[in-house]
């Protein structure tokens, strides 16, 4: 996308939508790969298969439908509450701290601010709690939200954008995963990558989430200090 057009579309959006894990907070705090962990051992106790098969399982249930999760309801008829409790059940608290200048950021962004993840609302909460950051967000669009197709499913972002109360043409997404960003350039958002690389489908890519400022600087919704 060029930069004015880029511009443009940044400064009519009606609403933002944050992904939580790897994107509040950076990867290297490890609390995705708990979860990740914990998602290939409950595959693997249901299974019996061993932690490698369950790697290939895994890859074939994203790609066919979007989230491990997904498969796990379609072929093993997995409760997903159940798996949600368990892949969930990580110390946040001890691997998460306050983030001032995050907070002080997105406070100023004066757009319906909307946390979008696969997680449970709980686990965003409990994120959200040890960065010091409740009460920054209007809302959390979780897994149970999107009816657990969850993204890069289209009606996914359908749901987020409808709990920022804008149109898929007027979202923002912030993510770090380049499928969720494919998924939301897809249905017409404005797409920014958090870390790696920056991919085909992002129209911008930016290291940390704190970076947007100078891109957002001089938009309506944006208080300057």
């Amino acid at each position: 996308m060029e930069p004015e057009t880029l511009k443009k579309r940044l400064w009519e959006a009606e609403g933002i939508l944050f992904d939580l894990d790897n994107t509040l907070y950076p990867r290297e705090r490890g609390v995705f790969d708990l979860i990740n962990e914990r998602i290939s051992l409950f595959v693997s106790d249901l299974t019996g298969k061993c932690l490698d098969d369950v790697r290939l399982m895994r890859k074939d249930y994203v790609g066919r439908y979007g989230t491990t999760l997904g498969g796990l309801m379609r072929h093993f008829d997995v409760p997903p509450e159940e798996f949600l409790d368990f892949v969930h059940d990580v110390p946040v608290e001890g691997m998460l701290g306050p983030n001032g200048d995050l907070r002080e950021f997105i406070s100023r962004i004066t757009l319906p601010k909307v946390i979008f993840t696969n997680a449970t609302a709980l686990h965003a909460e409990r994120v959200l709690a040890a960065m010091n950051m409740r009460g920054v967000f209007d809302g959390i669009c979780d897994l149970r939200k999107t009816g657990y197709l969850g993204k890069p499913h289209p009606e996914a972002y359908r749901a987020a954008a409808g709990e920022a109360g804008s149109t898929m043409g007027r979202t923002i997404l912030v993510d770090d995963l380049e499928a969720n960003v494919r998924g939301a350039s897809s249905v017409g958002m404005v797409a920014i990558k958090v870390g790696g690389p920056h991919g085909d489908c992002a129209d911008l890519r930016v290291s940390h989430v704190r970076d947007l400022e100078d891109t957002f600087r001089g938009a309506p919704w944006l208080i300057t200090l």
